[in-house]
């Protein structure tokens, strides 16, 4: 398949790593003067693998793709708007963001074909050229509207080190990532340490059980679907990686404090539940945010 990728973050790249490896044609579209021409992937650190793809800087060279992911995060996708609109209807479109604001965003689209996927990935951007691998996740895909007729192409890039599943759910698993993200991304952010550290400081690990029980009383149909040892391994699969929102936030970018944290408060809210610890985090982040780079 011909599969154009919108945005080189880590998960941007990672996806582009994996796909290429799978001999997948892949074009980057990314803006100003980075270069990726050369892609490497580091599944142990220091041993990267050099891996094909292209790179492009105009919307239009797009209009050929088989799929197009759009791996930019939620807070970029407005500016992104108008390039989508100029895409051929008949694209699809797979949406890999943290978060749920992105579904009222995708709403707006004009594509016949949009799937979202819910990735738990632990990765990192070393440089423009370079995605460090820290922690195998499952990539979760499920069709928001219209038909893929290439779904079972792009299950078989599936292996080992990059899982993918199709789900008929993809929205209550999209919620299950959210409230993993609310569980970890702020405790690491606030603490500014590695997921792994959650689970072996005592003392984090308390706080995040805290948080864990405030959301299971909110959302009691997830005690079940979430249970408490699921948290642990998770933090154990990616325990060298520092979440999404701590990296954007020592790099001074725009940290996705709404899509994640705000979206989840909110949700309770239509509950009449309250969420005081998660509350608090929330606050504490606004304060800690920084308006970063806008450019994807």
């Amino acid at each position: 398949m011909k599969i154009g990728i919108i945005g080189a973050g880590a998960i941007g790249m990672l996806f582009g790593a994996y796909l290429a490896e799978e001999k997948q044609d892949i074009l980057f579209y990314v803006r100003g003067n980075k270069k990726i021409a050369n892609l490497y992937i580091e599944k142990i650190p220091n041993a990267p693998d050099l891996i094909s793809c292209k790179q492009v800087t105009e919307i239009k060279a797009l209009y050929s793709m088989d799929l197009i992911i759009i791996a930019v995060k939620y807070h970029h996708l407005e500016q992104l708007k108008k390039d989508l609109d100029l895409l051929p209807k008949h694209i699809p479109l797979l949406f890999v963001q943290n978060g749920l604001l992105h579904l009222s965003f995708i709403d707006q689209l004009k594509q016949s074909t949009i799937a979202i996927a819910s990735v738990l990935h632990g990765a990192t951007k070393v440089n423009d050229h370079t995605v460090r691998h820290l922690g195998i996740g499952i990539t979760s895909v499920g069709i928001l509207r219209g038909v893929w007729d290439k779904t079972d192409a792009f299950l078989q890039c599936s292996s080992n080190k990059f899982p993918i599943k199709f789900t008929t759910n993809i929205e209550e698993t999209l919620f299950k990532k959210a409230l993993l993200n609310c569980l970890i991304n702020p405790l690491t952010t606030i603490l500014q340490v590695e997921n792994g550290m959650l689970i072996k400081n005592e003392s984090y690990k308390m706080i995040l059980k805290n948080i864990y029980e405030e959301l299971m009383e909110a959302f009691e149909e997830w005690r079940e679907k979430l249970p408490w040892n699921e948290v642990v391994t998770l933090c154990k699969n990616t325990e060298y990686n520092r979440s999404s929102m701590l990296t954007d936030y020592e790099n001074g970018r725009l940290m996705e404090i709404n899509t994640i944290v705000g979206a989840v408060i909110t949700e309770a809210r239509k509950k009449d539940k309250v969420l005081p610890v998660l509350h608090t985090f929330y606050l504490m982040l606004k304060e800690m945010n920084k308006v970063g780079d806008h450019h994807y």
